[in-house]
């Protein structure tokens, strides 16, 4: 159900109209703030190659960074703030891989020149040490690329290299090893320390996920929904310090209708709750999304067809009881299939990333936004930011 964009470069692995409603939440029927274009990062095919590709209204670049590398890969970008003269803004800094002389990888950063991140944050590391990105996330204004790397021959390790948010300095700080190798698919940021994730199914019918704060493991919680198997985590909130939100799709036993499960873990007394969200009946897929006031925003598509959406998800306080709606988006006449894979908000309206027919676009509020895609037979977008 979830689907992961990889890149190899030299063997090595690079992951990379709104109306409020009566639950506070943007509906799409107008538009009650000013909009601009989202920041869009991905990746546009040129021949038989894939190249890091950014879009932002009717701009495309496939030439992100200036300067000339050999063996490089940009992987994505996170948000930064800036001082500007109207104040604090935010700005954009790359990160990727490089290969190095040694035939190791380092990961960068892409400012004026690349800089690798383990170098700034004062490691040293062996000239064939092979490091990657799982990815990056941020928490008040910092932000966290979480790592694994490895000596040729030997196990991984995992760790992370914090950005921070005001003093921009790079630290590097461990996280508990992983024996399989696979690092850690979810990260969430909170101020008692980074929370990592991964999990771990003996089979169909149950999932465990390990939960460590920072390299100190916390509990193996098992999410378990009666009557479905192949329990897929999708998306993991950090709610509050101690306070986990966990999305899970799974299959209806003996048929492909997908179920969305909505689990609460706290982290103090180790509870699990479940709640289902009130779907139509479909097969469908549930991608990156985001958790902003209270609220889960999804990413959402039908497999086979062109159906595209956007969910929301939240927990009354007052009822406890699950509110959720489905917004659908409009799609393309005559393409057969199309998807929905990302999404962000800002103020009243929401953002969603997918493609149609293969091509990259986008959607704000009800309205598909179609963005360049002149000589190129596919792209597809693994990142977006909107802004004020």
């Amino acid at each position: 159900m979830k689907k992961v964009y990889t890149i190899i470069i030299a063997a090595v692995m690079v992951s990379a109209g709104c109306k409020k409603n009566n639950n506070n939440e943007p509906s799409k029927q107008e538009e009650l703030e000013p909009v601009n274009d989202p920041l869009l990062f991905g990746l546009t095919r040129v021949g038989d190659n894939y190249v890091p590709t950014e879009w932002q209204g009717k701009r495309r670049d496939t030439s992100i960074v200036s300067y000339k590398h050999k063996n490089l890969v940009v992987t994505g970008f996170y948000e930064r703030s800036i001082t500007t003269p109207n104040g604090v803004g935010k700005g954009i800094e790359y990160y990727g891989n490089e290969v190095t002389d040694g035939k190791g990888s380092r990961l960068c950063q892409f400012l004026e020149k690349s800089t690798p991140f383990s170098e700034s944050a004062g490691r040293k590391l062996d000239p064939s040490y092979i490091e990657w990105s799982q990815g990056c996330t941020s928490y008040n204004g910092s932000t966290y690329i979480i790592a694994i790397g490895r000596m040729p021959g030997q196990r991984v390790n995992s760790y992370y290299y914090k950005i921070d948010g005001q003093t921009r300095k790079i630290t590097s700080h461990p996280l508990a090893p992983t024996p399989n190798g696979n690092g850690y698919a979810w990260h969430c940021g909170t101020s008692k320390g980074l929370i990592v994730s991964k999990s771990l199914s003996p089979d169909t019918k149950k999932t465990f996920l390990e939960v460590f704060r920072e390299d100190n493991w916390i509990q193996d919680y098992k999410l378990e929904v009666p009557g479905h198997i192949y329990i897929d985590v999708e998306n993991l909130f950090a709610k509050d310090d101690n306070h986990l939100i966990a999305i899970v799709a799974c299959k209806r036993a003996g048929t492909p209708i997908t179920g969305l499960f909505y689990f609460t873990i706290n982290l103090t007394d180790h509870t699990v709750k479940l709640y289902q969200a009130e779907m139509p009946e479909a097969n469908f897929h549930i991608n990156k999304g985001a958790f902003v006031n209270n609220t889960v925003y999804l990413p959402y598509y039908e497999n086979g067809s062109n159906k595209c959406a956007y969910v929301t998800l939240k927990l009354d306080p007052n009822t406890g009881k699950l509110v959720t709606n489905k917004f659908d988006l409009p799609t393309k006449a005559g393409v057969p299939y199309g998807s929905a894979t990302l999404i962000g908000t800002e103020g009243n309206n929401v953002y969603v990333a997918g493609e149609q027919g293969g091509l990259a676009c986008y959607w704000r509020n009800d309205k598909l936004i179609d963005i360049e895609n002149k000589e190129t037979t596919s792209s597809v977008i693994t990142a977006i930011s909107v802004y004020d």
